[in-house]
């Protein structure tokens, strides 16, 4: 395939195609990746494969950050303890924080997870809660859309006070 034709969207229905679209979208990350999910599913992001690739993204590339907006740590941090013990161990490259609740309360559409690597590649999970949804390997308009949301969401999320008394 020429470099310059376009890939298209592939539809995910599922944990399965989920997963596997998360790890060619990590796989392909070099600089970023921002994270929004309204449910966090242990089937996709406890999963040791998706651990591992970031754990070993991590380490191979030093500047690498990893912005991740997750609903409390009380909702999640029982059933994904792997995502937990990795957040202690790379603290200085995984941030996690909180959105601001009025925030979700303001915009409805923020029941839907997304991932974006680089400013060029969307996964979205328009039902988060059963992992549908479609991931986009190539730029478009509508992950500028979602990473402009997750810059505005950033900026006013906070640690999550359960995280920091274990120091992250």
């Amino acid at each position: 395939m020429a470099c310059d034709e376009a890939v298209p969207a592939m539809t995910l229905v599922g944990p399965d195609d989920s997963r596997r679209a998360v790890l060619d979208l990590l796989g392909g990350m070099r600089r970023t990746l921002c994270l929004y999910t309204p449910q966090v599913r242990a089937e996709l992001y406890d999963d040791a494969g998706v651990l591992a690739a970031i754990r070993a993204a991590v380490v191979g590339q030093p500047r690498l950050r990893l912005r991740l907006l997750l609903p409390p740590a009380r909702e999640w941090r029982t059933a994904c303890p792997g995502l937990l013990r990795l957040s202690e161990r790379l603290s200085s490259a995984l941030l996690l924080r909180t959105p601001d609740p009025e925030v979700l309360t303001e915009q409805p559409e923020l029941g839907q997870a997304f991932l974006i690597a680089d400013a060029r590649a969307l996964l979205r999970l328009s039902d988060p809660q059963r992992l549908l949804g479609s991931y986009e390997p190539q730029p478009s308009d509508r992950l500028k859309e979602r990473l402009e949301l997750f810059e505005r969401l950033w900026s006013r999320a906070q640690p999550d006070p359960a995280l920091s008394r274990l120091g992250l």
